[in-house]
């Protein structure tokens, strides 16, 4: 569950991809298409190391976790997936089975998650959460 994920990653403060020379891990959806009707990418993200490590098998074997902070999580990957038409994949399983969200909806339940919290994130681009709420609101 959504829910899950961002419970996890604001706990920890962290967030882990896959990557290999700096390609990271990026799946094929199976609930969404474009519109010729091609699986849309999906970019993975985990909550835990472990299981983000269980993902690096087949043709992701070269591949290691990568943490990053929930800053650089939302400003640098989810806005990214969101300007590339993708979607992001949450704590996906070795067999690719897991959640796939709206990079946006995802920002905004992470912000509102965030403030419940009362924990403050440093942007680079945006001022503060209500702030980057406010941009990503515009968005929708």
């Amino acid at each position: 569950m959504v829910e899950n994920f961002i419970d996890n990653i604001i706990k920890n403060n962290k967030v882990f991809v896959i990557e290999f020379k700096d390609e990271i891990a990026i799946s094929q959806s199976l609930l969404f298409k474009d519109d010729a009707g091609n699986p849309v990418n999906v970019v993975c993200f985990w909550s835990n190391r472990q299981t983000a490590a269980k993902c690096c098998i087949d043709d992701w074997q070269n591949y290691k976790p990568q943490e990053i902070c929930i800053a650089t999580f939302i400003e640098d990957y989810l806005v990214n997936v969101y300007n590339e038409s993708f979607i992001a994949g949450l704590d996906f399983n070795e067999k690719m089975e897991g959640i796939e969200a709206d990079p946006l909806d995802l920002i905004l339940e992470l912000v509102k998650s965030l403030k419940k919290n009362k924990i403050n994130l440093e942007f680079e681009y945006f001022k503060n959460l209500t702030d980057l709420e406010n941009q990503i609101q515009k968005l929708l």
